[in-house]
């Protein structure tokens, strides 16, 4: 395996390999491009990748002082992300802890690897709560049991407990840390999962040994479950299907946007 010395784990790298040690292969070690996308429905998931990047640009923007009122007379364009901008108005920091951190980003090491988390926000009360907050834009709130098994709500926490003592004041005390997603597009509803020092032993127990697994595969296979193949755009270097057109708005599908594989390299700058 040809994984760099300074490879820093996100929850996406780790994901991929959670979910098919091929495509950790294929996007982190071999690091091809990925096939084009085709047709109207990969367009669709482009333009709501942008509005998803749009509208956590304009949280990041009001977390730094700029009036929400501003921001919102940007958004003429776009009625929807408008009304997911009234949402978050309305709900999108009630009950949260006072002091706030945007788009911060913290690391901590684990087997002699980097961890890295970036997080929309982090809402903490020093000696009190210390709550990670992201927001979706997904269409359909997933179960809870989903985003409990997610390496993001995985890693986000993992790091938080280990790596936030400079931003709480101490070591943060597992039971003290929450993650709540919300969802704006879904009028603010929101998920929130609680931790505890078993679950953080638990945690690193899982993510040693996906580490461990990803640096011993001789041979990186894919995964059994070719559901998962559905989105990825590898799809047709695997043989798992043609780079035909993408059912992104399958009601029924349990997988979320967050499970598509997309190149940003290839999509224009998004512009603000």
């Amino acid at each position: 395996m040809n994984l760099p010395d300074d490879f820093a784990f996100t929850q996406g790298s780790l994901q991929d390999a959670a979910d098919c040690l091929r495509r950790f292969e294929l996007r982190y070690i071999k690091r091809l491009r990925y096939p084009a996308v085709e047709a109207a429905p990969a367009l669709q998931f482009e333009r709501r990748t942008r509005q998803g990047a749009r509208f956590h640009k304009l949280v990041q923007q009001h977390l730094l002082g700029l009036p929400a009122e501003t921001l919102a007379r940007s958004l003429h364009d776009d009625p929807e992300l408008a009304t997911w901008w009234e949402t978050f108005r309305r709900t999108g920091l009630a009950g949260l802890p006072e002091q706030r951190q945007a788009e911060i980003t913290l690391q901590t090491y684990l087997a002699g690897r980097r961890l890295t988390a970036k997080y929309d926000l982090l809402a903490l009360d020093a000696g009190g709560e210390a709550v990670i907050v992201d927001w979706k834009t997904w269409r359909r709130v997933p179960a809870q049991s989903y985003l409990e098994s997610r390496l993001q709500t995985v890693l986000y926490r993992y790091v938080l407990a280990k790596a936030g003592a400079h931003l709480y004041g101490a070591q943060i005390p597992p039971e003290k840390i929450r993650m709540v997603y919300c969802f704006v597009a879904r009028g603010g509803e929101r998920l929130s999962i609680d931790y505890s020092a078993e679950q953080l032993r638990k945690d690193e127990d899982y993510l040693l040994n996906l580490i461990a697994e990803i640096e011993g595969a001789e041979q990186f296979t894919l995964t059994e479950d070719e559901s998962l193949c559905r989105f990825c755009t590898y799809r047709s270097l695997c043989e798992r299907g043609g780079a035909g057109p993408l059912d992104l708005l399958d009601e029924d599908d349990e997988l979320e946007e967050e499970d598509f594989v997309l190149d940003f390299d290839q999509i224009a700058e998004i512009e603000f």
